[in-house]
């Protein structure tokens, strides 16, 4: 009996030091949870800046879930919780150490390395000196591997899916911010007049007022504290805003990108913008034929101004990207890549038209490519592409199946992020579902709305639910 009682109770001390490990690693989990996602900045001034955010995941009781690591704000990986220790201890004391974006020294390096490895023993005893360096080397290569598009190895050539990122997701991966309205006060506000504009008529475009600088500073920072990665500032005309340089430098955080059809782009703004560490800047242009470009905005000497933007960033150091919608009367698209590669540029993005906006006119009077004529100008587009060593998207969804996308050899089968991978803030502050999606219907106005209550309203899972990851335009299948 007594023997009995003994066993007893040493099972009861084992069982209740496990309760108090398992208690005292929940509380580390919802600390490290609260803290929120984290982000680091490697070659910040180099030709292949890398960008990362960790993002941890919910706390559990019983076991460690992976936390999310998103590169360059689009590639995903799964990271246990012993590598996201390690990496997220590196980060917090990299950005201690290097608050801002400046090189750092190979002894400072060391000296991160050393601390790194000194806090994660803290909550790893038995952890090994050389394996945590080990293993913290390992992430940062990869990483940079993946941000300069070095090989990987085959498992995790396409990351994760957008699907498996949703149980991590505190939010998209990428806000728009369509920072400047189309009109503004009854007047045209956009210095061109671009046909197939997706902004065009819409009503959220047209205002009386423009949010302050401080108010897109507010949003800026509440998107960072829904652990969003990745901004892109659009319109309208986002260089019409004449803090632009402010609001870029205010989100370094973040991955970020303009959108712009280069009118208003200087040599001067050019570098102000690479100075204040823009990630990158991407140009509409229809056409190496001026006259069908200026056709399209419907304004003569656009395409000069355009190509003397693309030249400016360029030369600025500024990643750059052209895009160009495709419609019957731009059909000779390979023209145009040769054209933008003779020029420079070395990644190119097309689309169809988005059934909103300007588009819907030009779609009625016949002036869009039928879906077999689309998949024929992007196979060649693909295979001029590959010749000169330029990298291509589409990002239309709804106009190739998978196994079309595949027999061309487009990278990668584009497909719906409204309220999932992309959302977007409108001129007025409220939040909607794409940045196409401007005619009306707002999930809540990101100033007065708690985000939560944004990303986890009924209609934002709705529309997750019916289109996140698949083939098919939520505009078009709403209209």
């Amino acid at each position: 009996m007594k023997l009995a009682f003994k066993n007893w109770l040493k099972v009861l001390r084992k069982k209740v030091s496990t309760l108090r490990w398992m208690i005292k690693s929940y509380h580390r989990k919802v600390q490290i949870y609260k803290q929120g996602v984290v982000h680091a900045t490697f070659d910040p001034k180099g030709p292949g800046v890398v960008r990362l955010h960790l993002v941890p995941p919910k706390p559990s009781f019983r076991h460690d879930p992976d936390s999310l690591l998103v590169i360059q704000g689009y590639f995903l990986i799964n990271v246990g919780h012993a590598f996201a220790a390690i990496l997220r201890t590196f980060i917090q004391e990299l950005v201690k150490r290097c608050p801002t974006n400046r090189e750092i020294s190979m002894e400072e390096v060391e000296a991160i390395e050393t601390e790194t490895i000194r806090r994660v023993k803290k909550d790893y005893p038995k952890a090994n000196n050389e394996k945590i360096l080990s293993d913290l080397r390992e992430l940062v290569t990869l990483a940079i591997d993946i941000a300069k598009g070095n090989d990987l190895p085959k498992e995790l050539k396409d990351g994760m899916d957008l699907s498996s990122y949703f149980r991590y997701a505190p939010g998209p991966q990428r806000m728009d911010l369509v920072i400047s309205p189309m009109k503004l006060k009854g007047r045209k506000h956009c210095p061109l007049n671009c046909k197939v504009c997706y902004a065009k008529n819409q009503k959220m475009m047209d205002l009386d007022d423009v949010l302050t600088t401080h108010q897109w500073k507010k949003i800026i920072d509440k998107c960072r504290q829904a652990g969003i990665p990745m901004i892109t500032f659009t319109g309208g005309e986002p260089l019409m805003r004449e803090d632009i340089v402010e609001l870029v430098e205010h989100a370094q955080w973040f991955i970020t990108r303009i959108n712009t059809n280069g009118w208003l782009l200087t040599p001067d703004l050019a570098k102000r913008l690479y100075e204040a560490s823009l990630d990158g800047i991407q140009f509409t242009l229809y056409s190496d034929d001026p006259a069908i470009h200026d056709e399209m905005v419907d304004t003569i000497g656009a395409w000069a101004h355009t190509m003397a933007a693309i030249k400016s960033a360029l030369e600025a150091g500024l990643m750059v990207s052209v895009n160009t919608p495709l419609l019957v009367k731009n059909r000779d698209y390979t023209k145009t890549i040769r054209f933008f590669g003779e020029n420079g540029v070395r990644c190119v993005t097309c689309s169809g038209l988005i059934p909103t906006g300007g588009a819907e006119e030009e779609m009625a009077i016949g002036h869009a490519l039928t879906q077999m004529e689309m998949k024929q100008v992007l196979a060649e587009a693909v295979a001029t592409c590959n010749e000169l060593a330029m990298d291509i998207s589409f990002t239309s969804p709804g106009w190739l199946s998978e196994a079309e996308a595949d027999e061309i050899g487009l990278p990668s089968t584009p497909v719906c992020g409204a309220c999932s991978s992309n959302m977007a803030v409108a001129p007025n502050g409220e939040v909607v579902p794409c940045q196409s999606w401007l005619g009306g219907e707002s999930l809540g106005n990101i100033l007065k709305t708690p985000w939560n209550r944004i990303w986890k309203s009924k209609r934002c899972q709705e529309i997750r639910t019916r289109f996140a990851n698949k083939g098919t335009c939520a505009l078009k299948k709403e209209g």
